[in-house]
C-alpha cells in the first residue's frame, strides 16, 4: 500500500446531497462551509459544501 505525504484532503458535495455529507463525516471529515455558486451545471450556478481533514486528525 502506498503512502501518501499530505497534509490535507478535502471534498465538497451539493448541499442537498445528504449522503455524500455522511460519508465525509463519517471518514473524520470536517465541514468547513459553503462555497457560494461553486458550479455552472445546466445553465446556472450551484452552491458546493467544503468538508476536509488534516494530518493529525487522521485515525
Amino acid at each position: 500500500m502506498k503512502q501518501l505525504d499530505v497534509h490535507r484532503i478535502y471534498a465538497t458535495c451539493r448541499p442537498e446531497n445528504e449522503a455524500s455529507a455522511k460519508v465525509m463525516k463519517r471518514l473524520g471529515m470536517k465541514r468547513e462551509g459553503r462555497i457560494r455558486e461553486h458550479l455552472f451545471f445546466k445553465g446556472q450556478f450551484h452552491d458546493s459544501e467544503l468538508y476536509s481533514i488534516l494530518r493529525h486528525e487522521f485515525k
